[in-house]
């Protein structure tokens, strides 16, 4: 019979066995989500030895209307961000009232030789104005600065195209850190979640900041304020750019919230701190106050607020799990297999120089398994079509404004959706197309005397004339 003495000596001994034993079997479960680049499909997987130095090394995620570029970074781990409606200017037409009554004159000085009279008059009678285009524009940047003291190694980056996550893994210290993020469809959040196989190893400092145009602004014309948003987030609110005399009427907002568990965090201005955390999920969302391309009248913080308040009951595997489902509905219809090779499990940057002299089958398919990926994550049924960077960008003046070139772009962008079963993402092109019948009708009429609609790409005086519809940059005229 034990005795009261020996019980109690032996109950603490029970705990100290189960607590230890919770948190091994913790510990392994962080190990097993780490990424093992032997065990993949080299031909649905990319991944990469190394963090991106540019953005056109960072690895993409998106729900056709929310996108993240992916830097990976360890010491300073970056993730750019997009909402597809997020453009310079706002509704206007540049249609030009009564503009084919000087049609015939125009036509006739071109049989007769007089060119430069010809495109004058042009100018001044059918050329909308302003004559260029409006910019889509990059959101914000989210930094997320961790404490380590040591470098890191053993480290991966990867995206997983079957399951539209991506990831990031490595050691500093002998602690393995693990992350993955997504962007939701169902959710409409992208999702992070960070953790370690050691308990309390997640320390870092937050911002979201909001992106200067570099080239133009200053802080007269750079229209976004970053604050905290008391005691577990950040947000930047602001509106976009008045360009070439078209008012700004664009109003945005992107929020983040951090749940850590255990530790501890702090709030201060709009820096957050977490120290000390057995792991850390952050949810983003972001709106603006866009409905359709004639109406801004949406509330892009009563938009969010709603989106938080869908997932706040739900736990992050079930967002991952409803976020993984909704992908594979369409990226699992079409399958592509070619033979590996040797080569075929290195990392994506290094295959890419291997296939030069050496064979290497199986990354044709992951060239057309990441094509249906970027459909996939940039249009989707509901959204804007993919414009000429899909919805990724993270310049304010990007090449080509990012907008939509219609000579060629936008059709590549959609070129291999029916055989590629992905029907429903062609929808928002669908939508756009019969967007066009709109202004397209008054172009018709006031340039050229015409019934029907119109729309053209023409290169006099290098540009292309046209209202701002649907926040595109080039659809009409």
């Amino acid at each position: 019979m034990i005795s009261v003495n020996q019980l109690i000596m032996k109950v603490p001994m029970v705990f100290l066995i189960i607590f230890l034993f919770l948190t091994e079997l913790f510990a392994q479960e962080k190990i097993s989500n780490s990424f093992d680049p032997n065990s993949i499909n080299p031909a649905t997987v990319i991944w990469l030895s190394k963090p991106a130095t540019k953005w056109e090394e960072a690895l993409p995620v998106g729900n056709g209307r929310l996108g993240a570029m992916i830097y990976g970074g360890v010491n300073e781990a970056i993730i750019q961000l997009n909402e597809e409606t997020y453009w310079t200017g706002g509704p206007y037409s540049s249609v030009k009232k009564g503009g084919h009554e000087k049609l015939k004159e125009i036509q006739q000085l071109v049989v007769d030789g007089k060119m430069l009279e010809a495109h004058n008059l042009f100018g001044r009678n059918l050329m909308g104005y302003p004559v260029e285009q409006q910019k889509y524009q990059s959101l914000a940047n989210l930094h997320l600065r961790f404490d380590f003291t040591k470098e890191s190694s053993d480290y991966k980056r990867w995206l997983n195209l079957e399951t539209g996550v991506s990831g990031v893994d490595y050691v500093v210290d002998g602690k393995q850190y693990h992350q993955e993020i997504f962007s939701s469809h169902p959710d409409q959040v992208i999702a992070i979640r960070i953790s370690s196989d050691v308990l309390g190893s997640i320390s870092f400092t937050a911002n979201l900041r909001g992106v200067r145009n570099q080239a133009h602004s200053n802080y007269g014309t750079d229209y976004f304020q970053m604050d905290g948003v008391s005691p577990d987030g950040m947000v930047v609110t602001g509106k976009s750019a008045d360009y070439l005399g078209v008012e700004g009427k664009l109003k945005y907002q992107a929020r983040v919230k951090v749940i850590p568990e255990g530790g501890s965090m702090q709030l201060d201005g709009y820096t957050l701190k977490v120290s000390n955390a057995n792991a850390v999920t952050l949810y983003i969302a972001a709106a603006t106050n866009f409905v359709n391309y004639k109406d801004v009248s949406e509330n892009p913080n009563q938009q969010i607020e709603n989106y938080f308040k869908t997932i706040a009951q739900k736990s992050y595997s079930e967002i991952k799990e409803a976020h993984i489902k909704d992908h594979q509905r369409l990226f699992s219809r079409t399958s592509l297999s070619f033979p590996n090779s040797e080569y075929s499990f290195l990392p994506t940057d290094e295959r890419m120089i291997k296939i030069q002299t050496h064979p290497d089958p199986s990354l044709a398919a992951l060239c057309y398994q990441f094509g249906r990926y970027l459909l996939i994550s940039s249009s989707r049924p509901g959204t804007q079509a993919a414009n000429l960077q899909g919805i990724w960008n993270n310049d304010m003046n990007p090449a080509w404004d990012s907008k939509y070139t219609t000579n060629i772009n936008t059709e590549m962008n959609y070129w291999s959706a029916e055989s590629a079963n992905l029907s429903e993402c062609v929808e928002p092109l669908f939508q756009m197309v019969k967007e066009l019948t709109d202004q397209g009708s008054q172009v018709a009429k006031e340039h050229y005397g015409a019934r029907g609609w119109y729309y053209i790409r023409t290169q006099i005086c290098g540009e292309w004339p046209h209202p701002w519809m649907d926040l595109v940059g080039e659809r009409l005229l």
